[in-house]
């Protein structure tokens, strides 16, 4: 069974997570340093991605300001999803990520981690929750 995978863009880092083979359950797994350009972190995501193959679709989070309007990383994250689109022919969808961030260091202020501790974990903890909003949408059942 083909699997979904989820991607949290930033500028420094990228969290990585992957669905179940049945697409019930997201679990993130890394973070990775993004590279000097986009067509190079594609490409670096698609390699991390691989050991998971096959999947059949990519989840980036859309940056939206909570008024709903783009953000100003909203551009670059669609470059980065037309680029992963054109180098891999997998499904790529766009999904609103308002407050992924946020949720994730919450919870793990309340775990009492340490920031420099929260720091490795958050970007790929935000990578699942991402991926776990998308697989329990009403429009992916």
């Amino acid at each position: 069974m083909k699997r979904i995978a989820g991607i949290d863009y930033g500028d420094v880092r990228i969290g990585l997570a992957i669905s179940d083979p049945t697409k019930i359950l997201a679990s993130p797994f890394k973070a990775i340093q993004t590279k000097p350009t986009l067509k190079d972190t594609a490409a670096l995501i698609l390699q991390e991605l691989g050991e998971y193959e096959p999947i059949d679709t990519l989840v980036i989070g859309l940056p939206l300001m909570m008024n709903g309007k783009e953000s100003p990383g909203s551009q670059k994250v669609r470059e980065l999803a037309k680029l992963l689109e054109a180098i891999c022919e997998k499904t790529v969808v766009l999904w609103d990520e308002r407050l992924t961030t946020a949720q994730v260091e919450r919870v793990l202020k309340e775990a009492k981690m340490s920031r420099k501790k929260r720091v490795r974990y958050v970007d790929a903890m935000a990578a699942g929750a991402i991926l776990q909003n998308f697989l329990d949408s009403p429009c992916n059942k």
